[in-house]
């Protein structure tokens, strides 16, 4: 697929993917501190879940417009868990496993029940945590002076 798209083109979806990032990052972190952490991160672990299977039918499109929007929009549901929390459940492993998965199994549906499981295990996780917002938590980092 990637063959026949110039490099050029990628690099400007690439960069409007950015664009949006930049944007969405700080919307999250903002959409967080007003309904709670663990809320907005659960919704941006199922948006993760949905969107995998979603842009890979969008890619298997092979149709210029529908790539360059998968790929801006992929990182909205990420960007969602990344504002409240800045880390994802196995997101620094993720394109090793997403690789080993596809090099298996030679299709993205494999990738695509990977992220469901981990935005279902982002889900439980999240569901778990206590709930800060609204709170002085400024004791939880005050140094000891004694």
């Amino acid at each position: 697929m990637s063959s026949s798209i110039a490099q050029p083109a990628l690099q400007a979806v690439v960069l409007a993917a950015s664009l949006v990032s930049f944007c969405s990052i700080p919307l999250a972190g903002h959409l967080s501190n007003r309904f709670g952490r663990p809320r907005i991160y659960i919704v941006g672990a199922i948006a993760t879940g949905v969107f995998g299977w979603v842009y890979f039918a969008m890619l298997d499109t092979l149709v210029p417009f529908w790539i360059f929007a998968a790929t801006v929009l992929s990182l909205i549901p990420h960007d969602i868990m990344y504002g409240p929390q800045s880390a994802l459940i196995a997101g620094g492993p993720a394109p090793l496993i997403a690789a080993a998965l596809f090099a298996t199994y030679r299709s993205w549906v494999a990738i695509s029940v990977y992220f469901s499981i981990c935005a279902m295990i982002s889900v439980m996780a999240a569901a778990l945590m206590r709930d800060y917002t609204g709170l002085d938590i400024s004791e939880e980092y005050a140094f000891d002076k004694a």
